[in-house]
C-alpha cells in the first residue's frame, strides 16, 4: 500500500513531462535542488551527503528491486558491479527472503532468531517475534536506561536480554504489539551511531551502515548549509556569483570606497575573483 499512495500526485507530473525521460529528469533534478542526494559525505559520520557510490547504488537497488517483482530470483544475481565497496549486508533482499522481518525493519541493524533491530541516529526500533495467541497480558517487557528484557510468561522463556550498547530514555521507550509481533521504540540518550543492540551480539561495521538522515531532522545550521550548498550551485550553473563571490564584492566595494583608497573610481564587479 504504501508503494502507491503517491501515485495519483506522480502520474499528474508524468502527464505533465509527457516523456518518461523528462520525468526522470525532474525527479533527478528535484534531489540536486533540494537535496544533498549528489554530495559526497567526507566521512562516514557527516550529517551531509552521502558516502561515495551510495547514491548510484541506491538508483541502482530501487531499479532492480522494480524490474524482478515477479521474478525476485533476478535481482539475486544481477551484476555485483552495481552495489558500493561495502554493501549493507542487512538490507539485501536474500535476508527479507530468509526470515520473516522485512529489510526496512532491520535497517541499519541486524536480524537475529527472535528478533531485529534497526536504527536512525537518534532512535532504535526492535521488533520481537511472539508465540502464537499471545496477548499483552502475557509478555513481561523490562525497559531500563541501558538494559532490556522481554519474556514470555506461558513458557517462561526469553526473546531478548541483555546490556543495551548505549544508554536511552527509558521514560520516553514506548512499546505495542501487534498480532505475533512486539514493537519497541526507543530514543537514544545521545545521537551516534550503536554497532549491535545488546553487547552480547556481534559488533556491526559501523562505516557500511547509511547514515544519511532525513532532511527535516537536520539542525538548522546543517539544513543551511545545504540549502546554500544548493543554492550555489544553480547559481554556477547560470552563470551567476555565488555566495561567496558575493560576500567578496561587498568587501571589495567597502575597501575601494574607503577614505584614501586608490580604487575609488574602479567598479568591484568588474574584478574577476577566482
Amino acid at each position: 500500500m504504501e508503494d502507491i499512495i503517491f501515485d495519483d500526485n506522480l502520474f499528474s507530473i508524468l502527464k505533465e513531462c509527457h516523456t518518461l525521460p523528462n520525468f526522470l529528469n525532474i525527479i533527478f533534478g528535484f534531489l540536486k535542488r533540494r537535496t544533498d542526494f549528489y554530495c559526497i559525505a567526507p566521512d562516514p559520520k557527516s550529517t551531509i551527503g552521502l558516502p561515495e557510490g551510495w547514491a548510484e547504488y541506491f538508483v541502482k537497488e530501487a531499479f532492480f528491486k522494480w524490474k524482478s517483482k515477479d521474478t525476485p530470483q533476478e535481482l539475486l544475481h544481477h551484476d555485483s558491479s552495481i552495489t558500493p565497496k561495502d554493501p549493507i549486508c542487512n538490507n539485501s533482499r536474500t535476508q527479507e527472503q530468509t526470515s520473516n522481518f522485512s529489510a526496512s525493519e532491520s535497517y541499519n541493524g541486524a536480524v537475529y532468531e527472535n528478533y531485529t533491530w534497526s536504527q536512525t541516529i537518534g532512535e532504535v526500533n526492535v521488533i520481537v517475534r511472539l508465540p502464537e495467541d499471545c496477548t499483552a497480558k502475557d509478555v513481561n517487557v523490562s525497559i531500563q536506561s541501558q538494559k532490556i528484557l522481554v519474556k514470555h510468561k506461558k513458557s517462561n522463556s526469553t526473546l531478548i536480554e541483555g546490556e543495551l550498547c548505549q544508554k536511552i530514555k527509558c521514560n520516553d521507550a514506548i512499546w505495542s504489539l501487534d498480532k505475533r509481533k512486539l514493537d519497541i521504540h526507543l530514543d537514544k540518550s545521545s545521537e551516534m551511531w550503536w554497532d549491535c543492540l545488546v553487547k552480547t551480539e556481534p559488533k556491526l561495521d559501523i562505516s557500511k551502515i547509511d547514515c544519511s538522515r532525513p532532511f527535516d531532522e537536520l539542525s538548522e545550521e546543517t539544513q543551511a548549509q545545504i540549502e546554500e550548498l544548493t543554492w550555489n550551485q544553480e547559481r554556477k550553473l547560470l552563470g551567476l556569483p555565488t555566495s561567496e563571490e558575493i560576500s567578496m564584492r561587498k568587501k571589495l566595494t567597502k575597501a575601494f570606497n574607503a577614505e584614501g583608497s586608490p580604487f575609488k573610481e574602479v567598479d568591484p564587479n568588474t574584478v574577476i575573483i577566482e
